[in-house]
């Protein structure tokens, strides 16, 4: 049997957003969000089957009057029940009632909404002031900083110059190691759970290496194709990747190599 274990009550907070001479929203301005439909012409209810009929019993309903395809959720819920925040204060909500509780399911699953105020989104409108799930969210940022961090100090300088190829980096040849470590650390800042993601991809030398061939135009890239001489390799990264990992492409993997230090000699000659 279903029973609702949310939290006792919530605060909900409009995202500051400078508008027309500094002003985001007036006074007493109020902003009605209703039960969203999805792509897929659903009600983006937040209910699962045990709980519809839970809140069909609190609420005096017919079966299957709150499931995702009722009419109820257009023709009752977003008329009579939609969520009406004030745009300059905070809003409290009570779940200590079915109708309030099922507010708190939609909610929680509208686009409009961020669940914290770490994981607000340039479509959010709202958040919800949840001041233990801020304080999760940025542990775990931290956590992924200080493992960030750690992986960095591990690398070589030229294992640096391979990673930062990851991120789209270029003309990395004779950059010093403290430029390699500021430029990681400026990636890392950007997203730092993506930052050890991609350094813990198993293929990531590999990618590193593709990047690099195409940079000295060992390799060319045409579209998502990448070509050597007049052959086609592969069709995407993942089939280049693919390509360099197979013990049968080792000759011109080696022929490739080969290529790509002689461009890195006559560049350090030229310079």
């Amino acid at each position: 049997m279903y029973k609702f274990e949310g939290p006792e009550s919530i605060k909900v907070k409009r995202i500051a957003k400078a508008g027309y001479f500094g002003i985001s929203s007036y006074a007493k301005s109020v902003t009605t969000i209703g039960c969203e439909i999805s792509s897929k012409g659903f009600f983006k209810t937040g209910l699962d089957a045990e709980m519809e009929k839970h809140y069909e019993s609190e609420l005096s309903l017919k079966p299957g009057e709150l499931n995702k395809h009722s009419k109820w959720w257009s023709d009752v819920f977003n008329v009579t029940h939609s969520l009406r925040f004030f745009n300059t204060k905070t809003n409290e909500i009570m779940l200590d009632n079915p109708i309030n509780q099922i507010k708190y399911l939609v909610l929680m699953n509208s686009s409009k909404i961020a669940n914290s105020e770490i994981e607000k989104t340039p479509g959010t409108i709202f958040f919800i002031d949840n001041a233990e799930a801020k304080a999760q969210a940025e542990l775990e940022v931290y956590n992924y900083e200080f493992e960030a961090m750690g992986l960095v100090y591990k690398l070589s300088p030229d294992d640096k110059r391979t990673n930062l190829r990851l991120f789209g980096k270029t003309g990395l040849d004779n950059v010093s190691e403290a430029m390699l470590n500021a430029q990681l650390m400026q990636e890392m800042k950007k997203d730092p759970k993506l930052f050890v993601e991609t350094l813990l991809d198993k293929d990531a030398k590999t990618k590193g290496l593709i990047n690099e061939l195409v940079e000295k135009n060992i390799i060319r890239r045409k579209g998502t194709h990448f070509i050597y001489n007049e052959d086609t390799i592969a069709h995407s990264t993942e089939e280049c990747v693919d390509y360099f990992n197979n013990k049968s492409n080792d000759k011109v993997t080696l022929i490739l190599k080969s290529k790509l230090n002689k461009a890195k000699n006559i560049k350090e000659v030229t310079e």
